[in-house]
């Protein structure tokens, strides 16, 4: 072999073993569901919400969704569905007499502390390329 095609040959290889360490995190959306449940009971109104774990290094764009009576949810990430894999601290707001018609202020139907991301104690994984049931129980 050549002097000159030793020296690509060995350019390419650093390259490809200076690459095989690095990961990009990937930006996939990956399906997330579970169930919120509240001193054992599921929560049957309400909003989750999953922000980067920041203290992990994280970041990225936050993930929500709607709590159904049944205490379960499908995460989306704005208007799709899943959230990208990584680490995430979790919050969980519900509250009753929000109608505004009736004049009714809004109560918090469970601990103020799980509004917080740093008070609620919830955190997560969301696992790359594959389906990530995570249930939460409140107490």
């Amino acid at each position: 072999m050549n002097p000159a095609r030793m020296l690509i040959v060995f350019a390419l290889l650093v390259v490809i073993g200076v690459c095989v360490g690095c990961q990009q995190k990937s930006t996939t959306l990956n399906h997330v569901n579970g169930k919120v449940f509240y001193k054992g009971a599921p929560l049957q109104t309400g909003i989750i919400v999953f922000s980067p774990d920041t203290a992990r290094g994280e970041t990225g764009k936050i993930a929500a969704a709607k709590i159904n009576y049944d205490g379960s949810y499908v995460l989306q990430t704005g208007d799709a569905k899943g959230g990208t894999a990584g680490w995430y601290r979790v919050t969980v707001a519900a509250v009753v007499g929000s109608n505004a018609s009736y004049d009714l202020t809004p109560v918090s139907i469970i601990p103020e502390k799980y509004r917080d991301p740093q008070l609620s104690q919830l955190q997560c994984e969301i696992k790359i390329g594959r389906d990530n049931h995570l249930d939460f129980n409140l107490d």
